[in-house]
């Protein structure tokens, strides 16, 4: 936990990422890192504030290039163990917070960078790569909002909770590519 100190007395603050389950996904989170470092020839720099609203910065020879979202998704459903594929989600599009992607947005007009996210599907052994928006900000992908029942956070005993979600389509997404790893 991390304290945070407040007037003259300190409160407890319970990140998701300080659990035992959310450290599990920032290891997988770098590990995707990696991945995209080794295939696209740019250095990924994780954001280092726990409470960061994105994860990533993408460098290439020293510059900043895009920020960036990056998930690792082994399964489609977790409660019901749905294996996550490139093939279901032709069908069914990729899900994210449609938060995510308005952070995005603004990371995109504050910086002048792309922005992407990146998704590991370690099941296809597979890197799915999402452009989201151009230099100025702009969504260059259509998408739809909705608000649905998801997990709150990677710490399933949190329960669901209903939040607006953004549906990426894959299926005639000409900002979409997934490469093997």
């Amino acid at each position: 936990m991390t304290q945070i100190a407040i007037g003259s007395g300190a409160k407890m603050m319970n990140l998701d990422c300080h659990t035992k389950q959310g450290k599990s996904f920032i290891e997988k989170q770098k590990e995707t890192g990696a991945l995209i470092e080794a295939h696209f020839g740019v250095s990924v720099e994780h954001v280092k504030y726990d409470a960061e609203k994105f994860d990533a910065y993408i460098y290439k020879n020293n510059k900043l290039v895009s920020v960036c979202e990056i998930k690792t998704r082994p399964f489609f459903n977790r409660k019901r163990k749905t294996p996550c594929t490139l093939s279901l989600l032709k069908k069914e599009g990729y899900l994210i917070t449609a938060e995510k992607l308005d952070i995005l947005q603004e990371q995109s007009i504050k910086l002048g960078v792309r922005t992407f996210v990146f998704v590991n599907l370690p099941l296809d052994n597979k890197i799915l790569c999402f452009k989201i928006t151009d230099r100025s900000g702009s969504f260059v992908i259509d998408f739809k909002r909705e608000r649905t029942r998801t997990k709150y956070s990677c710490n399933d005993y949190k329960g669901d909770t209903i939040r607006e979600n953004a549906f990426i389509p894959i299926e005639g997404n000409k900002h979409f590519k997934s490469y093997n790893y």
